[in-house]
């Protein structure tokens, strides 16, 4: 389109597609306007019998991953196909989840500030601010040091250095993936983001939020509710994803210990707020802790897959 920024007409969006919870089509349409190329992969274990025709129409390119390596290995296969198939065309990557409203892409894309940073090469990725669906909270950012963590604000409207973001609607530029290397698949989905990022800040390369800039998302099926006069947010995850959480969170834990003693903190800390959440807000609790526990034991005493 004529239209595109110089920005946008070299990046390429990345759509992972699992139970097609919501309307895929106007998501692929409205990528199609915003960015120069979209590889949609079918992540269900028996493909989804609609996605062959809306690629298509729009334009994408469809690779069938059929959940080997989780949301992990659906990543890989579309930047290797990207790298292979588009070889110099494009400079950056951004990730979608099929429970992401990608309607700012654009106007993130044409913002001076994220051009700006992306242009940058110590920066890694840049993400605008997400908020969830079902609780209509903004996501809370953090600011990391090897001794210390801090917490950013909900509401902010300028670009921010943070530790982490969602990959979900987060654009890193191609050198950055390229010299991170693949996204873990023994993790398959709970905490890929997180040790990305981790992995970016041992390269000294830096990740930023722009806080003018926010879509929705949804993570789980959240639950809104208060506790020592603070609003939280519970996961509402089922006890499967419960296990990954506790596993995943443990195994992140260990390994970081020594170089980033603060994550290794706040992972414990997230434990807490999972039980905590699980607690007052969550049905069938007793089945989720304990998956809670059965991953987190896990995580603590087994080797971590890579």
């Amino acid at each position: 389109m004529a239209d595109r920024t110089p920005l946008a007409s070299r990046t390429a969006a990345i759509l992972v597609v699992y139970r097609l919870g919501t309307p895929i089509e106007p998501v692929l349409r409205r990528l199609a306007g915003t960015v120069a190329l979209t590889v949609v992969v079918d992540n269900s274990e028996h493909g989804h019998a609609s996605l062959p025709a809306l690629a298509d129409r729009y334009g994408a390119a469809l690779l069938k991953s059929a959940n080997r390596g989780a949301l992990a290995g659906a990543y890989n296969r579309a930047v290797c196909h990207l790298r292979e198939r588009h070889v110099g065309a494009i400079d950056q990557i951004v990730f979608l989840d099929d429970d992401s409203d990608p309607a700012v892409l654009q106007a993130f894309l044409a913002d001076p500030v994220t051009a700006s940073r992306l242009a940058d090469a110590s920066t890694a990725a840049v993400a605008p601010a997400y908020r969830d669906r079902a609780t209509g909270m903004r996501g809370k950012y953090i600011e990391l040091g090897r001794f210390r963590l801090s917490y950013l604000s909900r509401q902010f409207t300028d670009l921010r250095a943070v530790a982490f973001v969602i990959n979900s609607m987060s654009v890193w530029r191609l050198p950055a993936l390229d010299r991170i290397g693949a996204f873990n698949e023994g993790l398959a989905i709970d905490h890929v983001d997180t040790e990305y990022c981790l992995r970016a800040r041992q390269l000294g390369l830096l990740i930023y939020v722009h806080g003018g800039h926010e879509f929705a998302h949804a993570i789980g099926e959240r639950r809104r509710f208060r506790f020592l006069g603070r609003e939280m947010q519970a996961g509402g995850h089922g006890p499967a994803r419960r296990y990954l959480i506790g596993r995943n969170t443990l195994w992140l834990a260990r390994d970081w210990l020594w170089r980033e003693p603060a994550f290794a903190f706040l992972c414990a800390t997230r434990l807490a707020y999972e039980v905590v959440g699980i607690l007052i807000a969550e049905d069938r609790a007793m089945a989720k802790l304990a998956a809670l526990l059965r991953g987190a034991c896990v995580g603590l005493f087994m080797p971590r897959q890579t």
